[in-house]
């Protein structure tokens, strides 16, 4: 009896699944997620075809285990569906150890619908091995080996550093070395930073150029993308007490003593 009871249980693992998935897929469809963490949006954005690809991947594979749990095989064949169980199984426990590896060691940001789908999974394989399936060990050194190579070898994505000016510059960018005198002629206090140290976040964000200057206002942030927009920014910006002290703007000499 308990057999039964702990075989039952696979059904509404991947059933659980499949309607988890189902959800965001739909939600994806109309702009909407499940899930608002930033390591959502930066896992969909390093997945070729977006994030429609994973999820069209986890149907497939729901619908495929659900499929296996339930169907009554013929006796003849049930034991290589159990292997063809617990493969799929594998495969899926393996795919989940570079996407948790990346969120922990690359990002450092973690995805709640990834990580709920994780959990899923891996009670699946817990059950499987409690059900004397031992192939099914391969599933958690497939994981582990996957999650540590993550640590080992890994592109460092990078993050933009804490400052209230925060210039991100490439050193064959004329542009930008326009606007790193541009501040200090004026001295304004702005924080550098190599696009190259944080190519993972400008990606993210869609950035393909440079100069940007992040600005953090507290809670207001900004990107502000281009020489002239940014120089334009900065003048902005630049208090009526620096003008009083003698601060001359390059763009509003009429304001200069």
């Amino acid at each position: 009896m308990p057999k039964i009871k702990i075989l039952n249980f696979y059904p509404v693992f991947y059933v659980a699944g499949f309607i988890i998935v189902l959800t965001e897929f739909i939600l994806h469809i109309h702009g909407k997620s499940i899930c608002t963490t930033q390591g959502c949006r930066i896992v969909e954005s390093f997945v070729k075809g977006g994030d429609l690809i994973l999820l069209i991947s986890g149907l497939a594979l729901f619908i495929t285990l659900i499929f296996v749990s339930l169907y009554k095989f013929p006796p003849k064949i049930q034991p290589l569906i159990e292997y063809f169980h617990s493969g799929i199984l594998i495969l899926a426990l393996s795919v989940e150890g570079y996407l948790l590896g990346f969120q922990s060691f690359v990002v450092r940001e973690f995805c709640i619908f990834c990580i709920t789908v994780f959990g899923i999974i891996l009670l699946s394989c817990l059950f499987r091995l409690i059900r004397k399936r031992f192939e099914i060990i391969y599933a958690f050194s497939c994981f582990i080996s996957i999650f540590l190579i993550t640590y080992f070898v890994n592109p460092e994505i990078g993050q933009i550093p804490s400052s209230q000016y925060v210039l991100i510059y490439s050193k064959e960018c004329q542009h930008c070395e326009e606007v790193i005198q541009f501040c200090k002629t004026h001295s304004i206090s702005v924080q550098a930073i190599e696009a190259k140290e944080i190519t993972g976040a400008l990606r993210t964000l869609k950035i393909q150029h440079v100069p940007v200057l992040f600005c953090d206002e507290g809670a207001t942030k900004k990107f502000i993308i281009g020489q002239d927009n940014i120089k334009e920014y900065l003048l902005s910006n630049i208090s009526q007490k620096d003008i009083q002290e003698g601060f001359c703007p390059i763009f509003e000499k009429e304001k200069c003593q």
